[in-house]
């Protein structure tokens, strides 16, 4: 009953406030915490291109544009680093980053790079001053 477009609207805003929703919470969670989120986009690809649930949801993400949920952790990772890095907003977590200092030249001396905390346990590399800085430094 609905357009392609608004069908890709919908689609979009229900997959982006449930998917999205505090996604540098997500990064470094085991796999199988990601895997149970998967079908849900997956099967919202398909209702969204109109196939039927045995389709290959692959494909469909690709022509949709839509990354997989892994990788879109990733990425709202580091676009939430690098707000906070521009942007005044959100001081509790700047204070979080640390622009570390080569003490030698580098060539790509114009992009900055953090300063990644030492940490000792697994649950301490999903802190947001450990996650964010290893996917914004990658």
């Amino acid at each position: 009953m609905l357009t392609d477009v608004v069908a890709q609207t919908v689609a979009r805003s229900i997959m982006a406030s449930r998917l999205d929703y505090c996604n540098a919470l997500l990064h470094g969670t085991p796999a199988a915490t990601i895997v149970k989120l998967q079908p849900g986009q997956n099967n919202l690809a398909r209702v969204v291109c109109q196939r039927g649930g045995r389709t290959n949801a692959a494909p469909l993400l690709r022509s949709l544009h839509w990354l997989p949920v892994k990788h879109r952790i990733t990425y709202k990772t580091a676009v939430l680093t690098r707000k906070v890095l521009t942007t005044s907003k959100r001081p509790f977590l700047h204070d979080m980053l640390t622009v570390s200092a080569p003490t030698r030249p580098m060539y790509f001396a114009g992009a900055p790079l953090l300063f990644v905390p030492r940490v000792r346990t697994e649950l301490a590399r999903r802190a947001f001053s450990v996650a964010g800085t290893t996917v914004f430094n990658c």
